[in-house]
């Protein structure tokens, strides 16, 4: 059945970019487009309930009314009205990691083995440990970028696609999000909606979806098992070594720059060799 069910959701998926690729002004979807781990999933919900619009996830048929379509898409000039939401690449890369990790976790307890397991017991050896993200960082980050599931291309790329002077895109950043939610959705929203903000409602909107309200922990107090999983900016720096930081900066450093990041690349040198 999951497997059905798989090949289901990417026949809606695929529908549903046909759709607003050749009939976008008929069918009135707004994109939210991410590098997996970015914060999407939040960006959808906050947008289609300010909207009140649904919000489908892992449907499997292609969505047919006004919604918020969620992806990690390659651009296409065809889309309209699309939010692309960007996050500082190393916490996307530690997100992602975690998120991994406790899928393997929960499948091991159905007593099954989740399909990243295989691949990590190459990559780490038969008997790596989930918790180690110091020593298995490295090759993760590396893995990812020469494999990148989901986005197809590597961080770096997916953000070159969408965040620079995209016609019918407008750019916002995870940290931005995170530090003023309402400000934030407030400029973003009427390049798309051409209507004025109504501050009650997306007020109403940035409380309803809130990490503490979401999850009934405070941004920072960390749950693995939790898909939202921590909700703060700048973890990397808690499971960073000088190790992970040289080989996330051979990768993605140039992207990490330009999207403002760091002025230089000269960050990786203050990185500790160890995590303390």
């Amino acid at each position: 059945m999951g497997l059905i069910r798989r090949n289901l959701q990417r026949f809606g998926t695929h529908g549903t970019r046909l759709l607003g690729a050749v009939w976008g002004e008929q069918f009135p979807f707004y994109y939210v487009m991410e590098y997996q781990k970015s914060g999407g999933t939040w960006l959808g919900s906050l947008i289609a309930d300010y909207l009140q619009i649904p919000f489908p996830q892992h449907t499997v048929m292609p969505m047919g009314c006004s919604c918020v379509v969620h992806g990690h898409w390659r651009y296409s000039p065809r889309l309209r009205r699309v939010f692309y939401l960007y996050r500082d690449g190393r916490d996307v890369m530690v997100s992602l990691f975690f998120y991994r990790m406790r899928q393997i976790d929960l499948a091991r307890r159905r007593g099954e083995v989740d399909p990243h397991e295989r691949t990590y017991r190459r990559l780490f050896g038969p008997r790596f440990d989930p918790a180690d993200a110091a020593g298995l960082l490295p090759r993760f980050i590396e893995h990812e970028a020469r494999h990148p599931t989901g986005t197809r291309v590597p961080w770096h790329v997916h953000c070159a696609e969408w965040a620079f002077d995209r016609p019918g895109v407008v750019t916002l950043s995870y940290e931005a999000l995170l530090a003023d939610t309402a400000g934030t959705l407030a400029t973003a929203l009427p390049a798309h909606t051409g209507a004025p903000i109504d501050a009650d409602r997306l007020r109403a909107s940035v409380a309803k979806f809130s990490f503490q309200k979401q999850t009934g922990r405070r941004p920072g107090q960390e749950d693995r098992g939790d898909f939202k999983r921590k909700g703060i900016a700048g973890d990397w720096r808690n499971h960073f070594t000088r190790e992970t930081a040289e080989t996330f900066d051979h990768l993605h450093g140039d992207m990490l720059v330009r999207l403002g990041y760091e002025p230089d690349r000269t960050w990786v040198q203050r990185v500790d060799r160890r995590i303390a």
